[in-house]
């Protein structure tokens, strides 16, 4: 029998505030809870939002073994060269390798350890998680919205790239220097790393600009573009400071509001999956 590889993802754009993070935590939520996947979400990010939003949807979920502060992060990871003591479960089928602040520091410490190699210091985070590919179904990278060792490394790591389109104009050109700097990335270090979707996020519905956006993207991106549009919700930003919830009202049925975020990302993860399957000719 064939080794099980967890498919593999980084979610990117080189704007901020698109909705990068809100993506990798939902779809992960999605993938654990509702497909049931063996889930793992490595953040590369220094800020550590998604650390924070997976922390408290733990406790939404009755996870009171995390630790108030993550005693190892990614960071304690890379500078001993065991990832083992980072995982943490956040709820059934859903783990977390989690960042802070003090992963600012990677990128210099990988310029002292392989100084004037940018593919060993690339290298040296694919080998790192490598044996985590035959223990999860998927796992997706968080990484900061610009060009750096993070998303250098993430890009190196992953098979497949999420790109996350806000419509507006500066989001529209950071998703295509995001999409032409994966091409050159791919093209100098050799790599195997393919778009697998494009998604248009928080669009407002009656915005005229927004409309022209979205018809734009659709004349350059095409079939890459998902079908589903993720609206402005509320239920999204509060999130952010309550964890991911998925309560259930009085007549046993999921609370609208979340029903609604919810259903929006298990559209999202079929339209992916079905968008891998023509890439991989499975």
């Amino acid at each position: 029998m064939a080794e099980q590889k967890a498919q593999t993802y980084v979610v990117g754009n080189f704007k901020g505030g698109v909705g990068k993070s809100t993506t990798v935590q939902m779809l992960s939520f999605e993938s654990a809870f509702r497909k049931n996947r063996k889930t793992l979400v490595i953040d590369l990010d220094p800020q550590g939002n998604t650390s924070d939003v997976l922390s408290l949807t733990a406790e939404n979920f009755g996870n009171s073994e995390l630790p108030d502060e993550f005693d190892s992060t990614i960071w304690e990871a890379v500078r001993t060269g065991d990832i083992s003591n980072s995982i943490y479960n956040i709820m059934p089928n859903l783990d977390l390798i989690p960042a802070n602040i003090s992963f600012s520091d990677f990128p210099d410490y990988m310029i002292s350890m392989f100084p004037n190699d940018k593919l060993s210091q690339f290298q040296y985070m694919d080998k790192l998680i490598s044996s985590l590919k035959s223990v999860y179904d998927v796992i997706y990278i968080d990484v900061p919205p610009t060009i750096s060792t993070y998303s250098n490394a993430a890009m190196y790591v992953a098979e497949y790239v999420i790109v996350i389109l806000q419509t507006q104009v500066k989001s529209l050109k950071g998703a295509q220097n995001y999409i032409d700097y994966m091409n050159f990335f791919v093209e100098q270090y050799q790599t195997e790393l393919e778009v697998v979707g494009i998604i248009p996020f928080m669009m407002q519905k009656r915005d005229s600009v927004d409309q022209e956006i979205y018809e734009t993207a659709k004349g350059i991106y095409g079939g890459h573009l998902l079908n589903t549009v993720v609206l402005n919700q509320s239920r999204l930003k509060r999130y952010d400071g309550s964890g991911i919830t998925y309560d259930i009202n009085k007549n046993g049925k999921v609370e609208q509001w979340d029903n609604r975020a919810h259903e929006v990302f298990v559209h999202i993860l079929d339209e992916i999956d079905e968008h891998r399957y023509l890439l991989s000719g499975e």
